[in-house]
């Protein structure tokens, strides 16, 4: 057997390579284990045939997707039904994309899986998006309703679109205004 010398840069890049094969080993059986994903979707990830660099990129995505994962689970107390199409998604996308933390998932929930959340929430702003058909008969319409009025003058004349009496049976009048409405097949001018 050869002997290595420890000397210069050679002991540390030793040292990050053992570190980064632990690491990804370690997401690897967290998103197995959890039955989150499957080595095939996790191969580009744990590859050692891309230079250090890139492999450090790679632990960073796996990271960032197991930050996601982790705080649906603990924040919003979501199930493994929930949780395995949004991994998915995530990983798909770092499989394309370099890391980036300030990306913007838009991970699909039904109401059903957040209707716990709705009594004792009172949010500025709801946003809903509805799709249905698909391919180019696809049709996608967004509301977002707002607690501010989109402009100022509609304070004075309460012309809101409803009250929170009609909607928490008269605990705290509250005025909700339509601020953003778009539908994919209708062009507003």
């Amino acid at each position: 057997m050869e002997a290595v010398s420890l000397t210069g840069i050679t002991s540390v890049q030793m040292l990050l390579e053992n570190g980064l094969d632990k690491m990804k080993k370690d997401y690897v059986s967290f998103f197995i284990g959890q039955e989150l994903a499957t080595l095939t979707s996790l191969d580009c990830f744990i590859s050692t045939s891309v230079d250090l660099q890139e492999q450090v990129h790679c632990v960073q995505k796996l990271h960032h997707v197991l930050e996601i994962m982790v705080s649906c689970t603990v924040l919003l107390q979501f199930k493994h039904e929930s949780l395995f199409p949004w991994t998915q998604i995530c990983i798909n996308y770092y499989r394309e994309n370099p890391p980036d933390e300030k990306h913007v998932f838009q991970l699909p929930v039904s109401s059903a899986l957040v209707k716990k959340f709705y009594p004792d929430s009172h949010p500025e702003v709801w946003k809903v998006d509805i799709s249905s058909g698909h391919g180019p008969k696809e049709v996608k319409t967004t509301w977002q309703v707002s607690t501010n009025p989109p402009v100022e003058h509609m304070m004075s004349n309460n012309t809101g679109l409803l009250s929170d009496s009609t909607v928490n049976a008269g605990i705290e009048e509250k005025m909700y205004f339509i601020t953003v409405v778009k539908c994919s097949q209708v062009h507003f001018r």
